[in-house]
């Protein structure tokens, strides 16, 4: 091996060095048997000046050596410091894959919606209520359209009925911090999880609710028709006019297990302690409404 760059690994680089620190040892024995330097021949000033050649390369090689080894000592340094960050995060980041919760709350703008303010129009002459209302009582002159060459007499277009749809608003899922502050009492064994699969079922049954009831009775089938009726037998109150609602019976009707209507009575002080029903008594029947 002629060089130092020629080393591709450790141990090359440790025959380089052990091999020139013989050379150095040979020159010092010469140096110390030919003391006078007229008695050394030629080739061995030859060979002389080269050792003393490469001693001045080598002491170079080894201060570069010694410059990377700092820069990579430090560059080490970084790199601990480096991994122990991740290894904080990458534990964080486990912690909270771990425990991420099984329903997440909605988020709400509070931006409130630009109305657009229309420019101030001229005024205009109002004629009074009694003179327009005068107006549209009187009959229209009916004339008999004449045909012409050409030309078709219009056919009365039909009147399109428009279908009716409520918007159900979803009642929101409880965060843990809202469950922290629960009442030790009122929680009892119920589970976060309990009262957030509550809510899915609950919004479910809304949605199925006031579908049936924006559908025309005359596509109903005969199942949906008597949900139709059960729901429509009992008038609305001052309460729940305007208002999305339900009652236990929707809740028996419209779930999927028969336990929900059980756990339902359970859970009910916990949702209106949070804010998200309101329970309204019309006669002997509760009704709960939704609050947005």
């Amino acid at each position: 091996m002629g060089s130092v760059e020629e080393c591709k690994q450790f141990n090359d680089l440790h025959s380089y060095y052990k091999r020139k620190t013989e050379e150095i040892a040979t020159t010092t024995a010469l140096l110390a048997k030919y003391s006078d330097i007229s008695s050394v021949s030629d080739e061995d000033k030859t060979v002389l000046n080269q050792i003393c050649t490469d001693m001045g390369k080598i002491q170079k090689l080894l201060a570069a050596i010694s410059n990377d080894q700092n820069k990579l000592s430090h560059t080490l340094e970084c790199n601990k410091v480096t991994l122990a960050r991740l290894d904080i995060l990458r534990e964080q980041l486990q912690e909270q894959q771990e425990n991420i919760p099984q329903f997440m709350p909605t988020p709400v703008s509070n931006k409130k919606e630009e109305v657009d303010v229309e420019p101030p129009q001229t005024p205009v002459d109002i004629k009074p209520q009694h003179c327009v209302r005068f107006e549209e009582e009187k009959k229209p002159v009916r004339t008999r359209p004449v045909a012409s060459t050409g030309s078709r007499i219009p056919s009365k277009t039909k009147k399109q009925k428009t279908t009716r749809t409520t918007h159900v608003p979803s009642i929101e899922f409880l965060t843990m911090e809202e469950f922290k502050t629960l009442p030790k009492y009122m929680v009892g064994r119920i589970k976060y999880e309990q009262i957030n699969s509550l809510i899915e079922e609950l919004n479910n049954v809304t949605v199925s609710k006031y579908k049936i009831i924006d559908t025309p009775v005359n596509k109903l089938n005969s199942d949906n028709m008597r949900r139709y009726t059960r729901m429509t037998e009992i008038p609305e109150t001052k309460d729940t006019i305007g208002m999305i609602w339900f009652d236990i019976e929707d809740v028996k009707d419209f779930t999927s297990t028969p336990t929900i209507a059980h756990s339902f009575g359970k859970m009910v002080p916990l949702l209106r302690h949070c804010h998200r029903l309101r329970q309204v008594r019309a006669g002997k029947v509760e009704r709960y409404v939704v609050l947005m």
